[in-house]
C-alpha cells in the first residue's frame, strides 16, 4: 500500500531550492483529486508527518502545507513540528474572528504562517502582523497592482512569495519588486513521490475512536488498543514527538508506557490524534502478515520479560518487538524510522545496535519464526528458558494477535 505526494520546490533569488510545498495526490496522476481540502491535508499529515520519514520527502527542507479554515480553528495544526513547516492558510478561508485568534496563537507558538493566493482584501489587513509570508498568484494580479499594495501597506520587509511564475522575465520582474521566494513551472513542475504507507487495522481504529469519545476515557483500554496495532503505535509516537515542545513532557518520556503517555497528554490531545488518523485512507492491499507478525513479536517479547521476572522491561520489550519490522513495512532503514520517535536507549540498542537483553529476546523470536530450533534452544538456554516455556509463550502471543487481525 502506497502514499503519493507531489512536491513543488520553492526557490530563492539565487535560484536555490529552500522549501517544498507538499500537495496531496491519490496516484501517479499529477493533479488534485476530487476530495475535500480537509481530507487532502489530513492525508498529507498522516502519510508524511506520522508515517514516512519526512527527510525522504523534503531533503530536510521546510514543508509548506495547505490548511483549510476548519482545521486551523480546530488546532489540527498543532500536530506538526513548527520548525519543519509553513502553515498555508487557503485562499477560501473566511477571515473571521475564530481564524484570527487561531493565527495569533500559531504566531505566538512559533509557527510560520503564510497567506496563500493573497487576495489583498481589507479583511485580511489585521492578520498581517501575525503572518510571515504573503503568497501572490501573479496570474490573478498584475505586478503593478501588487507593487501598489505592498507600498501602500508598507510590506517591504515582509517575506513575499510569487507563485505561478512561468518565465525568467516574470522571475526578474518580481525579484526587482522585493520578492524573495518564488514558485513556478519555469523552475520545476511538481514531482510525484511514492512511499510505502502504514495501513491501519480498521477494527482497532473504530474501537479506539469509540473509546476516546466516551465521557470518561478508559486509558488502560486506550493503551491496549494502541499497543495492538503497529501502525497506530508508530503514528502515536511520531505525533507525541511532534507536539512534545508544547506539552511540557517530562524528560523521562521515553520510559513511559503508551497508556501513561496517553493519560499525560489528556483527553483533548488524544481525541485530536485519533480524529486525525481516522481520516487516513484505508484499503485492503495491506501486508497483513507483516502487521500481524509485529504484534506477535511485541507480545512475545513482553511475555518473555515477564517470564524472566524482568517486569521493568515489559513495556520496552513490547515496543521493541512491535517496531522491529518497520523497515520491512515502510521500505526505509530502521535507524531512520526510529529517529522520528522517542524510544528508550534499551530499545534503540536492541533494534539499531543489536545489543542488550532486549536484543537477545528479539533474536529468540526471530529464530523461532524461521524454525531454527537448535538456535531457539541455545538462545532460550542462555536466557534461562526451556523449550516448553518458549513454545507456550509463542502460542499465547499468536492467539493474542489473532484477536487483532
Amino acid at each position: 500500500m502506497y502514499s503519493f505526494i507531489a512536491r513543488q520546490p520553492i526557490f530563492d533569488q539565487d535560484m536555490h531550492t529552500v522549501a517544498y510545498e507538499l500537495l496531496y495526490r491519490n496516484g501517479l496522476s499529477n493533479s488534485f483529486p476530487d476530495v475535500s481540502s480537509e481530507y487532502a491535508t489530513s492525508q498529507v499529515i498522516s502519510d508524511q508527518f506520522l508515517g514516512t520519514p519526512l527527510q525522504s520527502v523534503t531533503d530536510n527542507r521546510v514543508s509548506f502545507i495547505n490548511f483549510p479554515h476548519k482545521m486551523i480553528i480546530d488546532r489540527q495544526v498543532f500536530s506538526l513540528p513548527p520548525e519543519s513547516v509553513v502553515i498555508e492558510v487557503l485562499e477560501d478561508a473566511q477571515p473571521d474572528d475564530a481564524l484570527f485568534d487561531a493565527i495569533k496563537e500559531l504566531h505566538h507558538k512559533g509557527f510560520t504562517v503564510a497567506l496563500d493566493d493573497f487576495t489583498m482584501e481589507e479583511a485580511w489587513v489585521r492578520f498581517i502582523p501575525y503572518v510571515d509570508i504573503l503568497k501572490f498568484d501573479i496570474r490573478k494580479h498584475s505586478a503593478e497592482l501588487i507593487a501598489q499594495y505592498i507600498s501602500r501597506n508598507k510590506l517591504e520587509k515582509m517575506t513575499l512569495l510569487a507563485e505561478k511564475v512561468e518565465s525568467q522575465e516574470e522571475f526578474q520582474a518580481f525579484k526587482s519588486l522585493g520578492f524573495s521566494l518564488f514558485q513556478g513551472y519555469f523552475y520545476r513542475r511538481p514531482e510525484i513521490l511514492r512511499n510505502k504507507k502504514l495501513a491501519l487495522n480498521i477494527t482497532w481504529l473504530i474501537e479506539l475512536m469509540r473509546e476516546v469519545n466516551q465521557q470518561r476515557i478508559d486509558y488502560e483500554k486506550v493503551g491496549n488498543l494502541i499497543n495492538r496495532d503497529v501502525s497506530i503505535a508508530y503514528k502515536f509516537m511520531r505525533y507525541i514527538k511532534n507536539i512534545r515542545y508544547q506539552t511540557s513532557f517530562p524528560v523521562e518520556v521515553n520510559t513511559m508506557s503508551l497508556r501513561d503517555i496517553a493519560l499525560y497528554i489528556g483527553d483533548h490531545e488524544l481525541r485530536r490524534f485519533v480524529s486525525l488518523v481516522s481520516l487516513y485512507s484505508l484499503d485492503d492491499e495491506k501486508p497483513v502478515e507483516l502487521y500481524k507478525n509485529s504484534v506477535i513479536r511485541g507480545r512475545f517479547c513482553e511475555l518473555i520479560a515477564t517470564e524472566l521476572h524482568m517486569t521493568y522491561l515489559e513495556g520496552d520489550a513490547f515496543l521493541c518487538g512491535l517496531f522491529s519490522l518497520l523497515d520491512a513495512i515502510l521500505d526505509h532503514p530502521l535507524h531512520v524510522l526510529l529517529e522520528q520517535i522517542t524510544l528508550s536507549p534499551r530499545i534503540h540498542a536492541a533494534l539499531v545496535d543489536s545489543k542488550g537483553v532486549l536484543f537477545e529476546i528479539l533474536d529468540l523470536a526471530r529464530h523461532y519464526e524461521t524454525m531454527q530450533w537448535l538456535e531457539v534452544h541455545r538462545l532460550g538456554k542462555e536466557l534461562g528458558l526451556n523449550d516448553p516455556q518458549i513454545i507456550k509463550i509463542m502460542t499465547s502471543s499468536t492467539h493474542w494477535a489473532d484477536e487483532s487481525y
